[in-house]
């Protein structure tokens, strides 16, 4: 699935600046992503001489690995998704994701990946707490982290239409899993107009895929989250895909300031007031 969305990756900017995107490879170029993936498997892998060698090679697999192991409670896999933990667990173990991007970044001896690799950090600390407050926006509304119960509490409307405060959490949640994903115009990790690729820069071929798959493997899941938790299934989620997509094309990218002044500045605060305002109603109710 996330293969797929590579793809789409490659035909909706097209659309966005009126030009046809891939063509050549397979019918209408649907070909292409595959085309890519050969050609990264083909590729000769490089290990700089000043990289600490184990965190080096290791990084992409613990990248792939925490991004996949989030699947484990997608919201139709009941015996996991019907825990009392499993929203506040799946994003736990997504956080690691993020912790693999730094490690190859820092352990690429690059100065280039390095400053990519601190610039992660920048966003980490913002968008978790971002997504913490959520969470508890998230508990407080619907009392429990089972997405089976938050699924039904949504049997009438979606969640984001029962509160004004659960709205502008989805709206919140959506913007902060840009910045989760390490999409432009938040991609702070990478900025290759500025940093080479960032935190990616010494790496190529199969590693340099690993850590370019669960990008695309994160970006379904925050997708996935936002519709089951605020729109009540899960048809939404092609919608929200391409949305931020899209979003890549048509948003110039942002300074690392302009990022953390949106995040301290207006995320955080709008985000703790989001879980109050839910508190309040809630005891006003």
């Amino acid at each position: 699935m996330p293969l797929g969305w590579c793809t789409q990756n490659g035909k909706s900017p097209a659309w966005v600046q009126d030009r046809q995107g891939p063509m050549e490879t397979g019918p209408y170029g649907i070909l292409q992503t595959l085309a890519d993936i050969l050609k990264l498997l083909r590729k000769q892998e490089s290990l700089p001489a000043t990289a600490v060698r184990g965190l080096f090679l290791s990084a992409p697999l613990l990248a792939l690995a925490a991004s996949v192991g989030a699947w484990s409670w997608l919201p139709f896999l009941k015996p996991s998704a019907s825990g009392p933990y499993g929203l506040w667990l799946a994003l736990t173990v997504l956080g690691l994701e993020a912790a693999a991007v730094f490690l190859g970044g820092w352990s690429s001896g690059s100065k280039y990946a390095l400053l990519g690799a601190y610039r992660l950090l920048v966003a980490l600390l913002a968008y978790e707490l971002i997504l913490g407050l959520l969470l508890l926006t998230v508990l407080t509304h619907y009392g429990s982290f089972d997405l089976q119960a938050i699924a039904q509490a949504q049997r009438t409307r979606p969640g984001l239409l029962q509160s004004p405060f659960l709205f502008l959490a989805a709206g919140l949640w959506l913007a902060a899993g840009i910045l989760v994903a390490h999409r432009a115009p938040f991609d702070l990790p990478e900025t290759e107009s500025e940093l080479v690729a960032g935190a990616f820069t010494e790496y190529s071929g199969f590693r340099f895929a690993l850590f370019m798959l669960s990008e695309y493997v994160v970006l379904l899941l925050e997708a996935v989250w936002v519709s089951w938790v605020f729109l009540g299934g899960l048809l939404a989620v092609p919608f929200l895909v391409v949305l931020k997509i899209l979003l890549r094309w048509a948003w110039p990218r942002w300074r690392p300031d302009q990022v953390v002044t949106l995040a301290w500045r207006y995320g955080i605060p709008l985000a703790f007031a989001a879980w109050i305002g839910e508190m309040v109603l809630q005891r006003a109710s």
